[in-house]
């Protein structure tokens, strides 16, 4: 707990001292350059917008190109105002630019109204010069025309007209109450001036007049317009956020002073633990290197112990290696004794019926020895040609009597079975030795590819005498070869066999070999039986070595795991699944492939 608290404090003071450097970072005067320049961009818009307007009232035509000020351009001002505003962290600052940026988008809406209403102006001032050049033209054409007119009239007209063009274009562009007036009054005189010109000649001046009238009606619009957009308060709303990113770039400054002088007591208090905790070090070091040059004393004199027990050690290892082997060589014995006790019996009963068949053809051979002999000897009578008619009869009769007896007791055919017996027997045992040398695989030692029914098959042979009394059922699918080591499989297999003998009961005992596929590259060997099942507690511990649940004598424990160990290097598997009174399954699966290595 001690520790702990040490390592939290150490962490905390840490963070601080992070937090004081981190906050005593100096001011990033780059981004108040960048700000400075983003408001210098808004001044140069609005200023550029007031230039607009204004060449707007001195020049014939509005600045088409007022309204295609790039919107972007105010976009991207305006929102990078807002990312410096919110870097400061200043409330204040964005709620400000948020507000600017209203403005510049009433202005801009301003500015579409006022070029709408100017539009409408600078056509009606058009349209009233056009009427005054027609309306020009026309009176020097009366003036040719009607000569007989008084010419002062005419010329009264023709410089009220000039003199309208000038007020027009000047009214155009100032909307004082004077021209106003000025504008009035000629529109009186042209009145007046059209009743005494016939009526052909007053189209022209009645339009003049007409176009006026438009023009005195919208310039009104125009200059309202006008004074809301050139006076429109965005360059010193601008002006203001200006001042107050200043003043939060100065608020930042004053703020980084501040955490320097925190900083530097905050150092200052930390040196001075430091040089304390360094001097407890250097105490607490002299005292470890006191005690160090103790435990290496004591750890000469260690080593020489452990050295010593170290060699107890091997030497104990060495003979628990040698009764292991001693014991795994004991359980291969006793599978071999109980392989060996079977085979016997097996033998001996085909083994018996060449012993009979033998022995009967020995009795029978005396006969037929005498017989031969005889014969022979009248052979030897008829073929001297002088013997003795008498002898010759006399050995006749002999061979006769002989051939007789050998007819009457169905000696030759007797014979015949007796071998035929003979030769049976001598292929039961051969067929034993043939299934043994299978089981063995004495002559496949190394991995091959092999059919796992051909396994089991000799298994069952050579068990044959365990299994004699069980019934035993076979349930072989389709499944392909397998990679293994045939006789250390057929081991795995015996042993399994015989415990499932040994499992059931005398009467009724059952065992059911199976074998499947398991998915594409596995192939599975089950041995159910109905036996007794092994316990639950038992169950987990059915595999270590040494552990067994037979009487003393009867069994090692290491028959399990023997088993188990040579299915793990054939890179398989041994599933268990066991009901206490129903019976046990065990199931071998290998797999197909990549079992050749494992197995080497």
């Amino acid at each position: 707990m001690r520790r702990f608290l040490l390592l939290i404090l150490a962490v905390l003071l840490t963070a601080v001292f992070a937090f004081l450097v981190y906050m005593t970072q100096s001011v990033d005067f780059g981004r108040q350059v960048r700000v400075n320049a983003l408001l210098g961009d808004l001044r140069e818009l609005d200023a550029s917008w007031n230039e607009s307007v204004l060449r707007s009232r001195t020049e014939f035509l509005a600045d088409p190109e007022m309204l295609r000020v790039s919107r972007d351009r105010l976009g991207r001002a305006i929102n990078e105002l807002g990312e410096q505003a919110r870097a400061l962290g200043d409330q204040v600052l964005v709620a400000n630019v948020a507000q600017l940026s209203t403005l510049y988008d009433q202005k801009l809406e301003l500015i579409a109204q006022y070029r709408e209403v100017a539009g409408i102006s600078n056509t009606a001032l058009r349209d009233v010069l056009q009427s005054v050049s027609a309306s020009q033209a026309r009176l020097r054409d009366f003036e040719v025309g009607a000569a007989t007119l008084a010419g002062q009239r005419i010329d009264e007209v023709r410089r009220l007209l000039d003199r309208l063009a000038t007020k027009s274009m000047e009214f155009s562009v100032v909307s004082a109450g004077r021209l106003t007036q000025e504008i009035e009054e000629a529109e009186f005189k042209l009145l007046a001036a059209m009743e005494v010109l016939p009526a052909g000649y007053r189209e022209p001046l009645q339009q003049t007049v007409e176009h006026l009238r438009a023009l005195r009606s919208v310039q009104p619009a125009r200059e309202q317009f006008f004074g809301k957009v050139y006076y429109h308060p965005t360059g010193p709303r601008t002006d203001a956020l200006g001042q107050l990113f200043e003043q939060g770039f100065q608020a930042a400054i004053e703020q980084r002073e501040l955490y320097r002088v925190y900083l530097v007591f905050y150092s200052a208090a930390l040196l001075v633990v430091l040089a304390y905790i360094g001097a407890q070090l250097m105490r607490s070091y002299r005292i470890i290197n006191g005690i160090n040059l103790q435990l290496k004393r004591a750890n000469d004199t260690l080593e020489h112990k452990v050295e010593v027990r170290t060699r107890e050690l091997s030497e104990a290892m060495a003979h628990l290696k040698e009764s292991e082997a001693m014991l795994v060589q004991s359980e291969k014995m006793s599978s071999l004794g109980q392989m060996v006790a079977g085979v016997a019996h097996e033998i001996n009963t085909p083994l018996a019926y060449v012993k009979a068949s033998l022995e009967a053809v020995q009795a029978q051979l005396p006969t037929i020895g005498a017989l031969s002999s005889d014969t022979s000897q009248l052979l030897t009578l008829l073929q001297s040609g002088d013997a003795d008619e008498n002898a010759v009869n006399a050995q006749f009769t002999r061979v006769s009597a002989v051939a007789a007896d050998l007819h009457e007791a169905d000696a030759i055919p007797t014979l015949g079975r007796l071998v035929d017996d003979g030769l049976y027997g001598i292929g039961q045992i051969s067929d034993i030795v043939v299934n043994l040398k299978d089981f063995s695989r004495l002559d496949r030692n190394k991995v091959s590819r092999v059919d796992l029914h051909e396994c089991l098959e000799s298994t069952l042979k050579i068990a044959r005498n365990v299994v004699k009394t069980k019934s035993v059922v076979k349930r072989f699918g389709t499944i392909p070869l397998v990679s293994c080591s045939p006789s250390q499989l057929n081991q795995v297999f015996l042993n399994l066999i015989t415990n499932a003998a040994q499992a059931t009961p005398e009467a009724g005992g059952t065992i059911i070999i199976t074998t499947r596929m398991v998915g594409e590259r596995e192939v599975a060997v089950d041995v159910d039986d109905n036996g007794h099942g092994i316990p639950a507690d038992v169950l987990p511990r059915i595999f270590d070595p040494f552990f067994t649940t037979k009487d003393v004598g009867k069994g090692t424990g290491l028959g399990l795991s023997i088993a188990f160990k040579i299915v793990q290097q054939h890179g398989g598997r041994i599933v268990v699944d066991s009901k206490t009174g129903q019976g046990t399954r065990f199931s071998v699966i290998l797999p197909l492939e990549n079992s050749a290595a494992a197995a080497a």
